[in-house]
C-alpha cells in the first residue's frame, strides 16, 4: 500500500546502538559504579563557538525570521564563494553554483535523489546512513569497493566498476576510518569518473578536521562539471543541532533542479541560521581560533587511542589523518568458528560487558565486518584513559 522506497528505510544502526546504550548504561552503574564509555556517535562536546551564536541572535533581533529565499541567501552564498576560494581551491564559481540544506545529510540525499533507480559506487567501509537510507530511499543499485587493509585505494578495481555505474560517492575524510584521501588519490579518482563520463558525490563532512598539518583536498577544486560536493557547519564548526549545510555544482542544471527539489521538501532554510553560517564563515580570525582549539583536543584524543591500540598485541590499527573515528581491526580475537551476526558483534558485545560503546563493522557494509568504530568526538582525555585500561585488560584476557 505505502511507498515501498520509504518502507525500505532503515534506522541509522549508530542511533539504535546510543539508544541502547542510554537505557543500559544506568544498570551498568548501578551494577559496577562505573560509568559507561561512550564512543559511539559523531556527536561533537564542544559548545557552538560563541561568535556564531551571537550571529544567530543578532539576527533574530534584526528580524531574520521570515521566509528563505529558495537554494540560500545571497550573503550566505557570498560567504561560501569566499571559503570556497580561500580553504578548498575552488575557483570560477558563482551563486547559481550553490544550493543551500538542512545539513549536509539533506544535500546529499538531494543528491541521490538525482540518479533515482540508477548503479551508483563507492569505497567500503561506508557511512552507515548512504547504506540504510540514501541507497533505498533513491532504490540506488550500489556496489562497494573495498578499500585495502591499510585503507588505500584499489585503483583497478576502480577502472572496472566506472564503467558500469552512474554516480560514485567519495566521503573525505572519511567515515568511519578517518582515511584522508590525498591530492593525488582524489585526482585520479576524478580523472578515471571522467573517462567514464560518471558523476561525483562528495562528502565533505569533516573537511576542516585533519591533523598534523595535513590538509584535505576538495574535488571540487577540479574543473570537471560532473562533481557534486557537499558540505556541513556541523562538524567543524560543532553545529550538529543547527542543521546548515550546502552543495556545489559547476552544473548549473543540477543547482537548479536540486533548489527546486530543496523548496518542495523544505522551502528553505531557517533564515536566521543562514546568517549565522555567513558569520562562521566570513569571521577568519575568529573561525581559526575556534576550530584550531577542537583540532588540538582531538588529536590528543586521537594520539591517546591510537597509542592504547598499537600497545595492544593482536589489534591492527591504522593513524587516522582526518576526522575523529579509528577502525581498529580485531580479528585476531574472534573465534575462528563464529559466523555471520554473532561473529560481526562479537567484539561489540564483549565491550558492553565492560562499558564500553562502539559500532560495529558491519554497520558500515560488508567489506571490514572484523573492525570497529570507535568515534573521540565526545570523549574527554580521561574517559579514554580509562577505557584503554578496561581494553587491555580484556584484550590480555582474550588472547
Amino acid at each position: 500500500m505505502f511507498n515501498k522506497q520509504i518502507e525500505n528505510i532503515r534506522m541509522s544502526p549508530i542511533v539504535t546502538i546510543s539508544e541502547e546504550i542510554r537505557r543500559i548504561a544506568p544498570i551498568f552503574k548501578e551494577k559496577t559504579g562505573l560509568d559507561f564509555i561512550r564512543f559511539q556517535r559523531g556527536e561533537i562536546d564542544f559548545p557552538t563557538p560563541e561568535y556564531i551564536r551571537n550571529a544567530a541572535k543578532k539576527a533574530l533581533d534584526d528580524g531574520f525570521t521570515k521566509y528563505p529565499k529558495s537554494g540560500g541567501e545571497p550573503d550566505l552564498k557570498d560567504a561560501i564563494l569566499g571559503k570556497l576560494e580561500r580553504f578548498n581551491g575552488a575557483h570560477n564559481l558563482t551563486r547559481d553554483n550553490i544550493v543551500t540544506t538542512y545539513g549536509g545529510q539533506e544535500a546529499l540525499e538531494l543528491s541521490f535523489q538525482l540518479f533515482k533507480g540508477k548503479k551508483a559506487a563507492g569505497f567500503g567501509p561506508t557511512w552507515s546512513v548512504v547504506l540504510e537510507n540514501f541507497i533505498p530511499f533513491a532504490d540506488i543499485d550500489f556496489k562497494e569497493i573495498a578499500l585495502n587493509d591499510d585503507f588505500s585505494v584499489n585503483f583497478e578495481i576502480l577502472e572496472e566498476v566506472a564503467k558500469e555505474i552512474t554516480f560514485f560517492y567519495l566521503n573525505t575524510p572519511q567515515n568511519p576510518t578517518g582515511k584522508l584521501f590525498t591530492e593525488e588519490e582524489v585526482t585520479k579518482i576524478v580523472e578515471i569518473c571522467k573517462r567514464n563520463d560518471v558523476y561525483i558525490i562528495s562528502d565533505e563532512a569533516y573537511e576542516k578536521i585533519t591533523f598534523e598539518g595535513k590538509k584535505h583536498f576538495s574535488p571540487t577544486s577540479l574543473e570537471y562539471d560532473k562533481i557534486i560536493s557537499t558540505f556541513t557547519f556541523s562538524k567543524s564548526y560543532s553545529m550538529t543541532g543547527w542543521r546548515l549545510g550546502y552543495l556545489v555544482t559547476r552544473n548549473e542544471t543540477i543547482t537548479k533542479l536540486l533548489t527546486m527539489a530543496n523548496y518542495t521538501q523544505t522551502a528553505g532554510v531557517t533564515t536566521f541560521m543562514q546568517y549565522a553560517g555567513k558569520e562562521a564563515y566570513n569571521n577568519i580570525e575568529a573561525e581559526e581560533k575556534a576550530v584550531s582549539n577542537m583540532i588540538v583536543e582531538f588529536e590528543k584524543r586521537r594520539n591517546l587511542l591510537y597509542d592504547g591500540f598499537k600497545a595492544i598485541d593482536g589489534v591492527e590499527v591504522t593513524k587516522p589523518d582526518g576526522a575523529f573515528y579509528l577502525f581498529p581491526n580485531f580479528t585476531n580475537f574472534i573465534p575462528k568458528d563464529l559466523t555471520g551476526d554473532e561473529r560481526n558483534k562479537y567484539i561489540y558485545n564483549k565491550l558492553l560487558d565492560i562499558g564500553i560503546a562502539t559500532v560495529y563493522g558491519s554497520c558500515f557494509g560488508s567489506c571490514f565486518n572484523d573492525n570497529l568504530r570507535f568515534s573521540f568526538s565526545t570523549t574527554p582525555i580521561e574517559a579514554i584513559e580509562e577505557g584503554m585500561e578496561r581494553m587491555q585488560k580484556l584484550f590480555r584476557e582474550l588472547a
